[in-house]
């Protein structure tokens, strides 16, 4: 069974496809919310958010001499913890977002190869900014770290193309029915890529503010 956080993702972006192909129902968005063909605009993170799984996420900072930097998402707040003011908030946060890639593509790409009866070799977790993933003659897949960035649904849909080229090492009439076999909404995936693909290879860019004294 899909885990709650995969169902949401997968009920957010098939209320974007209802939107688009019922603007009826769901009436007119402000014009600075959407894209110029009527659709959800792309996701642009402003200062000090990150993007994690499809949404936009603020992060509060702190300075915290006695303890090591490090980096708490409790679900709705990234909590980034300097050691000193010349620690890199964002590079705490990409190091986070590398870990989680390596934790969670890894477990949930064996868990679709299960599924869809082929074998990999290995998995390797990189920063590309020109793929989001590839595989290779030897069985190999590669995927950017960056891809945790997206709804867990588009993640999956990656996962699974990278696997049915385990079948079909190329982009095939066959292929495509395979990827829509366990991906059914693969063209709408594609579209969210797309749209969103300055937001997902941008590089995080947080910044620390000490806080301002009180007036006593």
């Amino acid at each position: 069974m899909a885990d709650t956080q995969s169902v949401i993702s997968d009920v957010k972006l098939f209320l974007q496809r209802l939107k688009k192909d019922l603007p009826e129902v769901f009436g007119t968005q402000p014009a600075a919310q959407e894209a110029k063909d009527g659709t959800p605009a792309a996701l642009v993170p402003h200062e000090n958010q990150v993007l994690y799984n499809g949404d936009l996420f603020p992060v509060q900072m702190y300075l915290t001499p006695d303890q090591e930097p490090g980096v708490a998402f409790d679900g709705q707040v990234f909590h980034v913890y300097l050691q000193t003011e010349q620690d890199s908030p964002s590079q705490l946060v990409t190091d986070w977002l590398r870990e989680k890639a390596r934790e969670t593509l890894t477990a949930k790409t064996a868990e679709w190869a299960q599924k869809m009866g082929v074998a990999f070799n290995q998995i390797f977790i990189k920063d590309q900014r020109t793929l989001w993933a590839s595989c290779s003659g030897k069985k190999n897949l590669n995927f950017s770290y960056r891809i945790v960035k997206m709804p867990l649904a588009v993640q999956d849909y990656l996962m699974v193309h990278e696997l049915c080229h385990l079948t079909y090492m190329n982009h095939g009439a066959e292929y495509w029915q395979l990827v829509a076999q366990f991906a059914p909404d693969y063209k709408l995936h594609r579209r969210w890529l797309n749209e969103n693909k300055d937001a997902i290879f941008a590089d995080v860019e947080l910044t620390y503010q000490p806080p301002t004294p009180s007036n006593q």
